[in-house]
């Protein structure tokens, strides 16, 4: 982006010029150059908060940042400046000229980094790293190569066109995720791709410049690039300026001395479900979930899993052994399988839950979200499910299943559509039916939509096909109707006015 409030993430290609070494680093001025003319220009530096569009381009030396091998602490952002020493695999962040149009042109001058490049990265440390090469970069194999030393995440910082201010509280932006699974936007505002969801996608192969945050394991440990990682892949003219590239491409053996086409590629089959979250302010979070057969399981696996980085106001991410995750990689599909969610509001508001996508599933694949306070599956494939929620964090509340056990059957009747719920405003009744024969209902309670219980009625031994209960003195609205038999339960959302 060359928004001059906006930063990116950059990575070079190339070290600077010796006639001796290889990968021995490099300064910002002395690498990157403005490529608008045939010639690349020597950037201008300003000691100011903003670059310009000038000739050649004006740009701050003030946002130039490294971060390498430190806590998550925001006051651990080192100044590097336009000539502080960065070494090959080390990222840095940079902000635009505001210049008009799509693209802003670079060109890195100087010898091209190739073969080992190595770093150091501590236990459960940050390291701001990115692509050191002039060619693609292999998302997986980078997290194969370093499994024992990382957590197996790569985090892409977008910075959206919308924000337009330096002072960090006003920021618009979010961190995109890539795992062995596969990618999720940022957080986006309501006004981004339509639905709120970014069209930034981390796939697999990472563009040349392009930097990204990796989180240390346990141990932490030596990071590792080498040519193993590298392949032939173009930035197509529809995503060139997203700084993502295509997904699952595969090496080949393609001579590109003469054969100027992209390698192979191929395309996984596992199952995979996208979920979405909105808050009250429309703000989108996206979360994957993949079934990765014999690769992962359902704990935490180096690679697959993505802790989530973000600190946003408002959030949902999967819970596991008490682990926040953005993505989650799980080993073989059961339907069965129960997948906790944790839900984040920064004030009372409406949310709501949708799916995304799913990826490799049979058509009449349902999926739900399980509210255990109303009892109530919904079925995300039917529509989104909203919900007002107080404000606060809720662990223990909502899960994402595949299959909706409150369809019990008895004896061939189904509780749902043998137990008839309706209210009539004119008496300010709640009027129930039974009719099935085997079973009866024992207990009604009544939930507003925020899973806070108003009143119950023990019913036992009311006539089973007129249970008329009385709901005078309640506000209009929406409430839960959770009906309590001796064969199963089942919960009804129902209108009072």
């Amino acid at each position: 982006q060359k928004i001059i409030h906006n930063y990116n993430y950059w990575s070079s290609p190339v070290s600077s010029i010796n006639n001796t070494t290889i990968n021995h680093g490099y300064t910002v001025a002395g690498v990157m150059k403005d490529g608008t003319s045939e010639t690349p220009d020597n950037i201008t530096w300003t000691a100011g908060l903003n670059g310009s569009p000038t000739t050649p381009i004006t740009l701050s030396s003030y946002w130039i940042f490294k971060f390498q091998n430190l806590t998550a602490s925001y006051a651990n952002w080192q100044s590097a400046g336009p000539n502080g020493a960065l070494l090959a695999g080390q990222g840095y962040t940079l902000k635009g000229s505001g210049a008009p149009g799509l693209n802003q042109n670079y060109t890195f001058v100087g010898k091209p980094n190739n073969g080992l490049i190595t770093g150091v990265i501590s236990a459960n440390n940050l390291n701001l790293s990115g692509n050191p090469y002039s060619s693609a970069l292999d998302a997986n194999a980078f997290i194969n190569a370093n499994s024992t030393t990382t957590t197996g995440a790569l985090y892409f910082w977008e910075h959206y066109s919308t924000n337009n201010s330096h002072n960090l509280a006003a920021y618009q932006g979010g961190y995109a995720m890539r795992t062995l699974v596969g990618g999720t936007p940022p957080v986006a505002p309501p006004y981004i791709s339509g639905l709120g969801s970014s069209s930034k996608v981390p796939n697999r192969y990472v563009p040349v410049g392009q930097g990204f945050f990796i989180l240390g394991s346990s141990t932490g440990g030596a990071i590792t690039f080498n040519n193993d990682q590298r392949a032939f892949v173009k930035e197509d003219n529809v995503s060139a300026f997203t700084m993502f590239k295509a997904n699952n491409i595969a090496s080949s053996n393609t001579d590109h001395f003469t054969d100027n086409s992209d390698d192979d590629y191929t395309v996984d089959n596992f199952k995979k479900i996208r979920l979405g979250f909105d808050d009250r302010n429309g703000y989108h979070r996206q979360l994957l979930l993949g079934f990765m057969n014999e690769n992962a399981t359902n704990g935490i696996d180096v690679g697959y899993d993505g802790v989530l980085l973000d600190n946003q106001p408002s959030d949902m991410y999967f819970l596991n052994g008490g682990a926040g995750l953005n993505i989650s990689g799980e080993d073989y599909f059961d339907e069965n399988e129960i997948f906790p969610l944790a839900v984040k509001t920064d004030a009372l508001g409406t949310v709501s839950f949708n799916i995304d996508g799913m990826e490799n599933f049979d058509d009449n694949q349902v999926a739900y979200i399980y509210d255990n306070v109303t009892d109530i599956y919904h079925n995300l494939v039917d529509e989104h499910f909203s919900i007002e929620l107080p404000q606060g964090t809720i662990t223990d509340r909502f899960s994402l299943r595949f299959i909706a056990p409150g369809t019990l059957s008895t004896n061939d009747h189904n509780l749902e559509s043998a137990i008839q719920i309706a209210y009539t405003s004119s008496n300010d009744i709640l009027n129930i039916k039974n009719s099935l024969v085997d079973a009866s209902v024992e207990k009604v309670e009544l939930y507003n939509m925020l899973g806070q219980a108003i009143t119950s009625w023990n019913v036992e031994e009311a006539n089973q096909q007129n249970i008329q209960l009385p709901v005078k003195n309640i506000s209009t609205g929406t409430y839960i109707v959770k009906i309590k038999t001796n064969k199963g339960n089942t919960s009804r959302k129902i209108m009072f006015n």
